[in-house]
């Protein structure tokens, strides 16, 4: 069994399997082993729960609620949940969720998969079989099954989820594609304990839990995945190009399982500084590199980031976007700590890029510079200044992106009237070009890009 994760969103699913007897559902759900976490899903849960009461057992989770209250509980989780997706569903309803969460949730298998499926010892193969063929009859509960078994148990009707309409049909980020790919197989698999190996190469490729799911993270005390990065890409930033250069060959050495140099990106406003860190994924996606938007309020959480990270397979940049510190402010010593190394050292699979307005990161002040004492009575507040001044120093690299002169902006308007294009006598576009930067935000590849787009619209 092989997964394509580049397949068409149009292939058609196999026609669905016979659905199971009561009997041997009530069984299947009894039946889990390294998927257990599967039942802290509360719609997993509830599914249970609803095959229990039509089967006419009790349930810990049993409650005053009949049949047909759980059932429509479920009905309003399974089609909200696909009719609100952006990818295709597959099969129906229940079916779709129940491979989305076969895929995303982590288990012991999905996390030993993770690091190549070669290395999988005999127990966890034979018992992940036998487990995938009991998943396999829960998934065969068709909605037909589920609306039959309603009605029955009810004696009246009930709605049926077997047709949804999601947002979009689009596969979207390489994660994603993967995904689709993967669910397509398991759905038109006849058995699924065939689709053991595919299913453990299929983490060793992409990851296990949250991390097979995103490219990209924001840290908020914990990770959130970021269904829809960014989707700029190196190839469609233009000029800097020895300054991205300089960044992308780090991050090579970061994906070769070198440690990395952290990085600091310096320089004018609207230069491209973000998005060359932000374009990195779609590059090195496919290679494990993941990037986490850490807040300059969360850098006191990087123990916790990094305890959370160590011991993942894929490789990690850590984004701290316009970093500064006012006058004032003592956050900078966390983010010395972060950049020397304290308790928590940082692990070889994880790199710091951040990007600054600032080249040394701290906002001057006159008293910061007196040689012996200041307004407030500090002695020797010079050494003070030389340690905010020497934070810059803790990245191993430092590149500069300083505002375009007026050819360099004239060429990155060019390039990008050509990519967008926009069709125009050079001589006209550039004296727009000119008009444009003098009265918005000066020369930058941000103001080009801007201008260029308001010029495409007004030719639509």
């Amino acid at each position: 069994m092989t997964v394509n994760p580049q397949a068409s969103a149009l292939q058609p699913v196999p026609p669905a399997l016979p659905a199971p007897s009561l009997q041997e559902a009530v069984q299947a759900w009894e039946a889990f082993g390294f998927f257990r976490p599967l039942l802290e899903d509360e719609t997993v849960r509830l599914a249970r729960r609803l095959c229990q009461a039509f089967y006419g057992l009790s349930s810990p989770e049993r409650d005053d609620a009949s049949p047909l209250s759980l059932y429509w509980n479920l009905f309003e989780r399974l089609v909200g949940y696909g009719e609100l997706s952006r990818t295709p569903v597959i099969g129906d309803a229940w079916q779709n969720y129940f491979l989305d969460s076969l895929l995303s949730v982590e288990t012991a298998f999905s996390r030993k998969a993770q690091y190549g499926d070669e290395g999988l010892g005999a127990a966890m193969r034979e018992g992940v079989a036998q487990e995938l063929a009991n998943l396999q009859t829960l998934f065969r509960l068709s909605a037909d099954w589920w609306q039959d078994q309603a009605q029955r148990a009810c004696g009246g009707s009930a709605p049926a989820w077997k047709d949804v309409r999601p947002l979009a049909e689009e596969t979207g980020s390489l994660p994603q594609k993967a995904r689709w790919a993967m669910k397509t197989a398991l759905a038109g698999c006849p058995d699924w304990r065939e689709a053991a190996p595919a299913l453990a190469h299929y983490h060793s490729e992409f990851g296990s839990g949250v991390f097979s799911d995103y490219l990209a993270f924001r840290w908020e005390g914990q990770l959130t995945g970021l269904t829809r990065p960014d989707p700029i890409r190196l190839e469609e930033l233009v000029g800097y190009g020895r300054q991205r250069a300089e960044v992308i060959e780090n991050t090579e050495r970061l994906l070769a399982g070198f440690r990395a140099n952290n990085v600091l990106l310096y320089g004018d406003r609207g230069t491209g500084k973000s998005s060359t860190v932000k374009a990195l994924i779609h590059r090195f996606g496919d290679r494990g590199l993941r990037l986490v938007e850490v807040p300059k309020s969360r850098l006191a959480d990087f123990p916790l980031i990094v305890n959370e990270l160590k011991e993942r397979p894929q490789k990690f940049i850590l984004f701290i976007d316009d970093l500064s510190f006012e006058e004032g402010e003592d956050a900078y010593k966390e983010m010395k700590a972060v950049l020397e190394g304290g308790i928590a050292a940082r692990p070889d699979n994880v790199a710091i890029y951040a990007t600054s307005n600032r080249r040394h990161l701290i906002r001057e002040v006159v008293a910061d510079r007196q040689p012996t004492f200041n307004d407030e009575g500090e002695l020797r507040p010079g050494d003070t200044y030389e340690e905010k001044m020497s934070l810059a120093d803790r990245f191993g690299i430092t590149v500069t992106f300083l505002a375009p002169g007026q050819e360099a902006y004239l060429e990155i308007v060019e390039t990008l009237a050509r990519q967008q294009g926009v069709e125009m006598e050079a001589e006209e576009l550039r004296r727009l070009a000119l008009r444009w930067e003098m009265r918005h935000n000066g020369r930058s590849g941000r103001t080009a890009r801007q201008f260029i787009d308001s010029l495409a619209q007004e030719k639509r």
